[in-house]
């Protein structure tokens, strides 16, 4: 089975053949992925994924793996793309060379989705493409703000001004991608998604569409050696994996951490990314400069602490040395990062928002809250610190559950069963021979 993917970004596999190194890991869950897959070499996977620096193709192949990095520029991802430009002829050729048995797109977030599944259905492949729903910005559009004034959403710095980069321009960005993104799930015949959430939507975006459930890999390193144990951890520690757009929700655990502060002197919070708090109205950003200000007001900067991009296995270090992990997102499908903090057994808080609830049990294996309500956050967090057996026994149910939800051969027996069912429609296989012999009488 020969199998066509396209990613958003490329996995350590590729960069290693590119003699390349990435020490944040991105898209390491798509490693994982893949080389479960690769392990059968029934299967070839030819993985395409967009190319922001280079103008010129890209290409490498070893064993049963080929990678594709197709030149596309980040204004074509974001704000306008046609099916006749370089990068869409680029990848009909890739069509038209490889003849894959399944496409399989990975995340609705960028307009080549869209434009790709055009030219695979003008190629004959409209019953063979899946399309995984990853985020949804369609949705994340209406959640962007994430509470935060009017006022604050429409400040902008002089870069932000120059970028065109503002808080209210992302928001709008979101608004626009999300049309294309509905697009592309309506045009896809097969959807692969893993939450009640992702399901309804859907639902309501592509009734036609057959839904295949099909749960995500976490990163290798989550899976291996040292588990979370509460005599270890710095006490009183939370910590975040990102914060720097208003969706991630910093500025919500800034306002619990406010109300347990005289409580626990000691508390501290961890975040992985960008620093935001630096930067001012020339170079910084709104959203850095407000939660910067935010800290100032409730005289807590000294609690927060950046800890820059941290590679899979810094992170997993990060989690395992913190006494709880909190998700404060105004939108989420199924997070990867709370699914590493669960797999760890690190104890849980998060919003009870978009997939979450399917993959944290309230009050069983963490704490589910509205995103909205800083107060029953900071009770959560209070909880955990101070329930310190039953957090020990919520933090072990969570890490069964994690351990069924990311279960790597089940989920990639999972999705090589799905690429069968939709290979087992022989019309399928009769409109592509069709394609092939119209191209080359």
């Amino acid at each position: 089975m020969k199998l066509l993917w396209i990613c958003n970004v490329p996995t350590k596999r590729i960069e290693l053949m590119q003699n390349m190194t990435q020490g944040t890991c991105v898209g390491g869950w798509l490693e994982g992925l893949s080389e479960s897959l690769l392990a059968n070499k029934d299967i070839e996977l030819c993985y395409c994924y967009p190319e922001y620096k280079n103008q010129k193709l890209g290409y490498g192949q070893k064993d049963n793996f080929k990678y594709y990095a197709i030149p596309i520029s980040y204004y074509q991802a974001t704000m306008s793309m046609q099916e006749r430009c370089e990068s869409g002829e680029i990848y009909r050729k890739i069509l038209i060379d490889e003849e894959p048995d399944v496409i399989h797109f990975f995340g609705t977030e960028f307009l080549y989705t869209s434009c790709f599944i055009k030219i695979a259905m003008e190629e004959g492949y409209k019953d063979k493409i899946a399309t995984s729903i990853q985020g949804l910005v369609s949705v994340y559009y209406h959640h962007y703000s994430a509470g935060l004034p009017d006022y604050i959403m429409r400040r902008k710095t002089l870069s932000e001004i120059k970028g065109k980069c503002s808080l209210i321009s992302n928001k709008k960005n979101y608004l626009h991608r999300g049309k294309y993104e509905q697009e592309a799930l309506a045009k896809s015949s097969n959807i692969i998604g893993r939450t009640t959430w992702d399901r309804a939507y859907a639902y309501f975006i592509a009734p036609k569409s057959r839904y295949y459930f099909c749960n995500e890999n976490l990163r290798s390193v989550f899976y291996e050696g040292t588990q979370w144990e509460y005599e270890k951890c710095n006490k009183f520690q939370i910590v975040i994996s990102q914060a720097s757009y208003p969706i991630k929700g910093l500025h919500k655990i800034i306002e619990a951490v406010a109300l347990l502060r005289d409580e626990f002197p000691d508390i501290k919070v961890k975040v992985g990314g960008a620093n935001i708090f630096e930067g001012n109205w020339i170079k910084g950003n709104s959203y850095g400069i407000y939660i910067r200000q935010l800290l100032k007001k409730y005289d807590i900067q000294e609690r927060f602490e950046f800890e820059g991009f941290l590679s899979a296995d810094k992170m997993k270090q990060l989690l395992l040395e913190s006494n709880v992990f909190v998700c404060p997102s105004s939108i989420e499908n199924s997070p990867n990062s709370l699914g590493e903090a669960m797999i760890l057994g690190v104890p849980c808080v998060a919003s009870d928002v978009g997939g979450i609830s399917d993959m944290l049990t309230h009050n069983e294996e963490g704490f589910l809250y509205p995103f909205d309500d800083s107060y029953k956050m900071a009770f959560y967090i209070r909880k955990t610190f101070l329930e310190i057996e039953e957090t020990k026994r919520r933090s072990l149910r969570a890490k069964g559950h994690a351990a069924m939800t990311h279960n790597r051969k089940k989920n990639a027996e999972t999705l090589i069963e799905i690429y069968h069912k939709i290979c087992t429609d022989n019309t399928i296989n009769e409109k592509i021979e069709e394609k092939k012999n119209a191209r080359y009488k």
